[in-house]
């Protein structure tokens, strides 16, 4: 999966978050989050802090990978 934006890749924390069957408030508690900033991350907000959407994705099991992209 290519994550080129804050919109992308909050509809991954989306997908992760609902495959596991939690709520965006179970996210928040394990994550020592409100509930309205996993909303705004989810909803691709550009004002979510990166230290936190990392923390997003460690909660849920994600590796961020980032690669070159190939000369073409």
């Amino acid at each position: 999966m290519v994550v080129d934006s804050a919109l992308v890749l909050g509809d991954l924390v989306h997908e992760r978050r609902t495959a596991r069957g939690w709520s965006q408030g179970d996210l928040a508690q394990r994550m020592g989050v409100s509930r309205r900033w996993v909303n705004e991350f989810e909803s691709g907000k550009g004002s979510a802090q990166l230290r936190l959407a990392f923390d997003a994705l460690t909660v849920l099991g994600v590796v961020l990978e980032v690669r070159d992209e190939p000369d073409e």
